[in-house]
Parts: C-alpha cells; structure tokens; sequence
C-alpha cells in the first residue's frame, strides 16, 4: 500500500512540474510580442522621374516577347518596388542564360 501512495506522489509531482513549465513558456511567448516591437515603415518616396515616365511598347516589340509577359515582368517589378505599374518604364528585355550549375537544368528544360 506505501508503494501505490508513493507511485501517486511521483506521478502528481511529475505533471505539476510538466503544466507549471508550460504555462511558464507560454507567458514568456506571450511577452515577446512586448519586448520586439517594429517600427511602423514610412511610405516609400515616389521618384520624380518614375513618375514622368510613360509606359514603352518598343521593349516587347523588338525581343518578340508577348505582352502579357511584359505586363507580368512590369507588375512584379511594381509590387516589389511599391510604385504603380503606371510610372515604370521598361527600357529593355533580354533573355539570360542559366546561372545554375548542370544538375540544376533538370527541372527547367
């Protein structure tokens, strides 16, 4: 009978430990959103010449790219920037090689 009540202390002892030890990393999770703050981002500066600059078709026509594929190529340069697609100007396009060693044109042939 001293064995079992024994056994039960150990057992009572070892989840106590376990939920105290929880409920520790919980609140220190929960305090780092206190302790790491970020700054709010200012908006980015809208550049002037951006801005006076006018959309260009010559960039498609002379590579033969569709334009679809240009307007792809001009919002993602937009978004990555934060300026509207409006106001960017593309001056060419050219098609590069692979920068990646052998084993890695596998996937993209």
């Amino acid at each position: 009978m001293e064995t079992a009540s024994y056994m039960w202390t150990i057992v009572t002892i070892g989840l106590v430990t376990v939920f105290l030890s929880l409920i520790a990393l919980v609140a220190m999770v929960s305090f780092f959103k206190f302790i790491f703050v970020r700054a709010p981002k200012a908006a980015p500066a809208v550049r002037e010449s951006l801005a006076k600059a006018a959309p260009s078709e010559s960039a498609a026509k002379a590579v033969g790219i569709d334009g679809a594929v240009v307007a792809a190529i001009v919002a993602a340069i937009a978004a990555a920037s934060g300026v509207s697609a409006s106001s960017l100007r593309i001056a060419s396009i050219e098609r590069t090689g692979f920068n990646t060693p052998v084993w890695g044109h596998v996937d993209r042939a």
